[in-house]
């Protein structure tokens, strides 16, 4: 039977619509059946990394610090750098010995016994604090070194190598105002002076280079922002070499300066680097600055004897005579 024209399109129009919504309404059912990636939990997003605080490095910069990189001989190499960091007092609010020769409103410095106080003061909050941080090698017997003085800064050229020695010494020698035994097992020994250079590159990336069976102490001028690097090279947990260079974009002193406003204390940052050379690592600048692993130091500080936290981690490395 036909039926007129005006009577079929809506029927067909109808049938067409129902089709749709059946197609529409099988592919939501099937999109709701699918697994879904789990969404990252709070604080976990690519986002959540913590930035470090204002006038502070982060203890391991990105990009700045590879880390245990293997060799085909399982030789492994880690580098480890130090940065500036805030004065003490700035970041505390109160005095420390850093800066207790500092200029004071007036013109003068402080007392005798006001910088006395003060330096007693931080000697007793160093020797309080035990925190430490293996890096997860020692050295076997004695550390030989030697030290490659070009480049070296006017300033420092004719003391360095004593303030680098003497650092080495303060060290291995249990060095400390805590009354903690002294010295440890462990050895050093300068071995002369070199032309060899230490294998860290120069670059805009400090990175380490290729290991040479000498550990040389040299100045070199880093393009990153590190006072010093420390390049270890590790074979089954013992040390083979370790290379030490001094950021020569930076102001030294072996004495301090009686106006001293930006320049680093050579010995203090050598007894830092000498320890990631025997196996210790970062604490947080922030919660243990007293102690000579510290990630960041002040300039003009003077961190030259072992807290009791650097003493805790070198007498479970090596133990004590």
């Amino acid at each position: 039977m036909r039926g007129r024209p005006g009577q079929v399109m809506p029927a067909v129009f109808a049938l067409a619509t129902a089709f749709v919504v059946l197609v529409v309404s099988v592919l939501s059912t099937v999109a709701e059946l699918r697994p879904r990636a789990a969404a990252p939990a709070p604080g976990t997003g690519p986002a959540a990394t913590e930035a470090p605080a204002a006038g502070t490095a982060p203890e391991d910069a990105p990009g700045d610090e590879p880390d245990g990189l293997d060799g085909l001989d399982g030789l492994q190499v880690t580098m480890d750098v130090l940065y500036a960091g805030r004065p003490a007092a700035e970041a505390t609010g109160g005095s420390t010995a850093e800066t207790a020769d500092e200029a004071v409103p007036g013109g003068g410095v402080p007392s005798a016994a006001k910088a006395s106080r003060a330096a007693a003061s931080t000697s007793r909050a160093q020797c309080r604090d035990t925190a430490y941080a293996l890096a997860g090698w020692r050295v076997k017997g004695t550390a030989g070194w030697y030290y490659n003085s070009s480049g070296a800064p006017s300033a420092v050229s004719r003391t360095a190598l004593s303030a680098i020695a003497s650092a080495a010494r303060s060290l291995v020698g249990a060095s400390n105002q805590c009354g903690l035994p002294a010295p440890f097992k462990a050895g050093q020994k300068y071995l002369g002076a070199t032309k060899r250079t230490a294998a860290v590159s120069t670059s805009s990336r400090t990175s380490c280079g290729t290991e040479d069976g000498h550990s040389v102490v040299a100045w070199k001028r880093l393009g990153s922002t590190a006072l010093a690097v420390t390049c270890t090279w590790t074979r089954s947990g013992q040390v083979v070499s370790s290379d030490i260079v001094i950021n020569t974009r930076y102001r030294w002193h072996t004495s301090r300066p009686s106006r001293c406003t930006s320049s680093f204390d050579l010995a203090s940052v050598l007894t830092h680097e000498w320890g990631h050379a025997f196996g210790l690592t970062h604490v947080s600048p922030s919660k243990h600055g007293t102690q000579v692993m510290a990630s960041t130091i002040p300039a003009c500080s003077s961190v030259r004897t072992l807290g009791a936290g650097d003493h805790r981690a070198m007498r479970r490395l090596y133990g004590v005579r």
